[in-house]
């Protein structure tokens, strides 16, 4: 144990009250004023001022919309549009996106997101972050990732205000009657037509074909930023569009002749597959749909293999759940790859594609043994392949 040592003569005088003054000045700084953020200058006080327009206006508009539709009371399908939903508009919050059509500002919005029961495939937003989906959209849709899909779309739509800047490219259109109109154009229901164009004749020559490309296409791309920015794999995009493109073209036709202003979904499936191959994104549509995906299906005498609907082969034997498991990943690259007809084969007990083993039969597989069974399969892939060309190359 040493014996204290004095504090030299010259710390104390100097040092000391040097050091107190370190020491307090925290707490000193704690009891001065904070510094106020400047002033917000004209033009972003201006800003402000108008997406504060946009809210009231929205509100108004929620209201009227509101009065012509049924919500939703449902509550598990409400919790995931709006868990989907506030994940996506927080994004469009915290990175801006620059619009190629619309008001090219970072404009931020808290949105609201609610569930309308219809059964047209059909989700559709009003100016202030106010959006909302049917329920037959929700049917449609085949993974979280293709809701999240739709929802970023529609939070583009606000985010870049295409709804105020169609109002002012086309003055004598009524602004309240859009949202509606908009829903319709969307979902091709003429009940929701017919709602809102009473008493509006010149809405019919005030919307031409070119704001409404202008703003899908916006939208499209504006949407698959923010869902590159969230866990949601943006594929999901592509496939929705190619199913709705699907359905568009196997639907009865019914011509909305000027109304029919939206670039159809053909056209924006191919941009959107350019975008994510600019993005170097892989298009890997098993990943985001059933439709596009091989399955496994557990059946008393095996396991069942299938693409989407289409029939593939049966697995039997004690090892059965195994080997379809193993095969899986497998076949879902191999389609995912999108491959021709004639790179499907079978050799001897083996399915091929691009000559490789995509699985390997055994006896038990078929009544009439392993090399038979896969000649049914090689029969059953190409006809996979055939109807999944057709779906998205047509």
């Amino acid at each position: 144990m040493t014996a204290e040592r004095p504090i030299p003569e010259v710390f104390r005088r100097f040092a000391l009250p040097v050091l107190a003054v370190l020491l307090t000045a925290p707490a000193l700084a704690c009891v001065l004023e904070a510094p106020q953020d400047p002033a917000p200058t004209p033009q972003e006080a201006k800003h402000q001022e108008e997406l504060k327009r946009d809210v009231e206006l929205g509100k108004k508009y929620a209201e009227q919309v509101e009065k012509e539709l049924t919500l939703s009371k449902d509550e598990a399908l409400i919790e995931r549009v709006q868990r989907i939903g506030n994940e996506l508009a927080q994004i469009s919050r915290e990175h801006y996106i620059p619009a190629t059509w619309g008001d090219k500002r970072h404009n931020v919005f808290d949105y609201t997101f609610k569930v309308v029961e219809d059964e047209d495939v059909n989700a559709f937003s009003i100016p202030g972050g106010f959006i909302y989906v049917n329920t037959g959209l929700l049917k449609f849709v085949q993974s979280d990732d293709e809701l999240a899909a739709v929802l970023a779309h529609e939070i583009a739509h606000a985010a870049n205000r295409h709804l105020i800047t169609l109002s002012k490219q086309q003055e004598q259109t009524q602004l309240f009657t859009l949202p509606v109109v908009i829903a319709a154009l969307l979902a091709g229901s003429t009940r929701d037509a017919n709602i809102a164009l009473i008493g509006q004749d010149l809405l019919l020559t005030a919307l031409t074909s070119g704001w409404s490309q202008e703003a899908e296409t916006d939208a499209d791309r504006t949407g698959f930023y923010y869902m590159t920015y969230s866990k949601y794999n943006p594929v999901a995009l592509l496939t929705f569009m190619e199913r709705l493109a699907f359905k568009e073209r196997n639907a009865p036709r019914f011509d909305l002749g000027i109304l029919r202003t939206h670039p159809p979904s053909r056209i924006r499936a191919e941009k959107l597959k350019a975008l994510l191959k600019q993005n170097n994104i892989p298009i890997q549509r098993s990943k985001v749909t059933t439709d596009f995906r091989v399955q496994a299906i557990p059946e008393q005498e095996g396991v069942r293999l299938q693409f989407g609907e289409e029939y593939l082969f049966t697995l039997r034997g004690p090892n059965a759940t195994e080997r379809a498991n193993e095969a899986l990943p497998i076949l879902n690259d191999f389609f995912d790859s999108v491959p021709q007809v004639f790179e499907v084969a079978a050799l001897s007990n083996r399915l091929l594609g691009r000559g490789k083993t995509l699985i390997l039969f055994e006896p038990q597989d078929d009544a009439d043994g392993a090399n038979a069974a896969a000649l049914k399969a090689e029969s059953n892939m190409k006809r996979a392949l055939y109807r999944l060309a057709f779906r998205i190359n047509w």
